[in-house]
């Protein structure tokens, strides 16, 4: 049989497209390609990367408005995994497939010419604790379609854990990919598992790498040269040779799902995919329970490792501080007495405390004395916060103001600060204590791979006496000597209007104990000091008379009273316009289109109607959202996934959003 002479290449461009329509465009090639090939064309009168998705023999006379494939950049870049991962999460998400390929194409760069290492292998041998060995080798006689949980508490030891699943992954030539949810927690994480594997061995794959240190990670991973995968959610869509077992640590954090940009994916429910797909094993592991695993726990979806532990009323281990109280004794500071007094008896003592603030920067937000109006950013709307030099930043891009700002609404001069922010609380506890080694860990001081290096530097050394930050402080296991645990301002979880608070601020403060608890020969003197306004809110009653076990059966009893996750998937839908009225408007209109599109009998869909304008001064437009809820167990029908298709390239869909407001 005579073959065609020519080839019709199926090319995805790295563009930007109307997510409708199709994602794939016909070139013409004299050679066949390799499907997942990085190709260069000509789109229009722009030369354009593009991935080969379908090759086929052409039948017939080509037309003429085919063009040829200009060339191959770099054959098979993206695997056939890859390939049908970029398909699920462009579909599950709601964006371009162009859009969405770039997370999976790294930055290249030109490779450099390195001397063979010669491989070293580790003499440490690795001697499991019973309890340890017996649920490494249930995990391992698990099915691959099957979901496992571990509570991380269980341990013995965790990095030996881990350091045997890779090795018996490695013994069958197969990766292992293991997740975490802040950067800062890759160095520490790799330290130690280099005591236990060769360092050739390892990868690490976050957004804070520089070009040609994640492009070698990148080939590493591609070539099969890395046995283990250390990563953020960015690993996920690293171009695997055999991936055999995906780890996801502290599977319940926030920080798996991307929130400011397109596609604005979950990584935990990436790596479902993903381990479907690679038929890989997936576990998923933390030291306090989400209330979305004990749902699936609770379906059977999740096979448990080791039986759940229920632990006792969490007030019988902390002290809660009525801040009221030292309002009207004249105590201003961020810091209550009790506090004070603590952080003085741990410092002679030798040891170390952890201060967790929700907020960085001065305060939470500043309001103009004059027109009462929050201080916000002129670039992307989001609250200033004051730093301590007088100026006001902007946490979520570059913009600061200057030395003397003004009211954008008023030109008033004078500010009134509301809440606390972890820079303050640091000169605060500099002031008062001035010979102590304090560190503050948040968005700012970890925005670079050396702040982030020497971070773990110093608290592995136990050079920190007083370690201040956010949330990210909080999966740190480097504080040997830690035997305070302060957190600043609970109210600033529970008075935020969303419907995870009470599970959010339970996790931390379960947390807490637990990491206390684990301290070897100090667990008596260990304390735990929790600050509020409101000791006598519903949510510190329930954590006096209620267990680990009654507090999530009651929060997930509400939920379904409710209909919120997770019984419910949430899809957020963001309409712009020029104007406050045409922006709600649109999301009017819109909305009175999707809700015609919803199941008759569906009750159990349900629309929310359009939130009031905002203006969303970055894109110099008003935004209106609406919120639409369906069952967990059901696919979201095929005429609702193609009208949100058709929806106008500046309005945004957020598929299993943070938060609805």
């Amino acid at each position: 049989m005579k073959t065609s002479e020519l080839y019709r290449i199926e090319v995805a461009p790295l563009l930007i497209l109307p997510i409708g329509k199709s994602p794939l465009f016909s070139y013409l090639s004299k050679e066949p390609i390799a499907l997942g090939s990085l190709v260069a064309i000509s789109f229009g009168k722009r030369s354009l990367e593009g991935v080969v998705y379908g090759i086929a023999p052409l039948p017939g006379k080509a037309p003429t408005w085919m063009k040829f494939i200009s060339s191959v950049i770099d054959e098979k870049s993206l695997t056939e995994n890859q390939l049908a991962l970029t398909r699920y999460v462009s579909e599950e998400y709601f964006t371009s497939l162009g859009k969405t390929l770039k997370h999976f194409l790294p930055k290249r760069v030109i490779r450099k010419k390195k001397q063979k290492n010669t491989r070293h292998d580790k003499k440490v041998v690795l001697r499991l604790h019973k309890n340890d060995s017996a649920l490494l080798k249930k995990f391992l006689a698990s099915k691959r379609e099957t979901v496992s949980y571990l509570n991380l508490y269980t341990l013995q030891n965790q990095v030996q854990f881990f350091s045997q699943l890779v090795k018996k992954g490695a013994t069958k030539h197969e990766q292992t990919l293991i997740l975490v949810p802040e950067i800062a927690l890759l160095p520490s994480l790799e330290a130690l598992f280099s005591e236990y594997l060769p360092k050739e061995e390892i990868a690490v794959l976050h957004s804070k790498l520089a070009p040609s240190v994640s492009f070698e990670a990148w080939e590493k991973i591609r070539f099969g040269k890395a046995s283990v995968i250390l990563a953020t959610r960015q690993g996920l869509f690293a171009p695997f040779h055999t991936l055999g077992t995906i780890v996801v640590l502290e599977e319940q954090d926030e920080g798996y799902k991307q929130w400011n940009m397109s596609p604005r994916y979950d990584g935990r429910r990436i790596a479902r995919k993903l381990a479907l797909l690679s038929q890989a094993k997936l576990l998923l592991a933390s030291g306090v329970l989400g209330i979305d695993s004990l749902y699936r726990i609770k379906k059977k979806e999740y096979v448990l490792l080791d039986p759940l532990v229920t632990l006792p009323p969490l007030a019988q281990s902390l002290r809660i501080v009525n801040l009221r109280l030292e309002r009207f004794r004249k105590n201003y500071s961020p810091l209550s007495q009790e506090l004070i007094t603590a952080l003085e008896e741990t410092r002679i003592r030798g040891e170390q405390a952890l201060l967790y603030i929700h907020r960085q920067g001065m305060n939470a937000f500043s309001v103009c004395e004059n027109c009462k109006n929050i201080f916000r950013c002129p670039k992307s709307g989001h609250i200033l916060s004051s730093t301590q030099d007088g100026t006001f930043r902007c946490l979520s891009c570059s913009y600061k103001t200057g030395s003397f700002p003004s009211c954008p609404h008023c030109g008033h001069l004078t500010f009134r600060s509301v809440g606390f922010g972890t820079e303050r609380v640091e000169r605060e506890v500099k002031k008062l204590f001035p010979g102590a080694c304090v560190f503050r860990v948040d968005g700012t001081t970890m925005r670079t791979e050396k702040n982030i290096q020497k971070f773990f530097t110093d608290t592995s050394a136990g050079r920190i006496d007083i370690l201040i930050g956010t949330q990210m402080i909080l999966k740190v296991h480097t504080l040997l000597k830690l035997t305070l645990i302060g957190m600043i301002d609970a109210d600033s979880l529970l008075s935020f209007p969303d419907f995870r608070a009470d599970e959010k601020l339970f996790q931390i403060l379960t947390r807490f104990v637990e990491q206390t608890r684990r301290q070897t020969g100090i667990s008596s003197k260990a304390k735990i000091i929790v600050q509020t306004f409101h000791p006598e809110s519903t949510f510190f009653q329930r954590i006096e008379a209620l267990d680990s076990e009654a507090f999530s059966h009651k929060i997930l009893t509400e939920r379904e009273d409710l209909f919120y996750p997770p019984f419910s998937r949430l899809i957020s839908i963001a309409c712009h316009g020029k104007t406050e009225q045409e922006a709600l408007t649109t999301a009017q209109t819109f909305g009175e289109a999707l809700r015609k599109l919803l199941p008759k009998k569906g009750s159990r869909y349900r629309l929310g109607i359009p939130e009031s304008a905002k203006r969303i001064v970055s894109k110099k437009l008003f935004e209106s959202s609406l919120l639409l809820r369906f069952p967990t167990d059901e696919t979201l029908p095929e005429n609702i996934r193609s009208f949100l298709k058709k929806t106008d390239m500046s309005d945004t869909i957020d598929v299993d959003p943070l938060s609805f407001l």
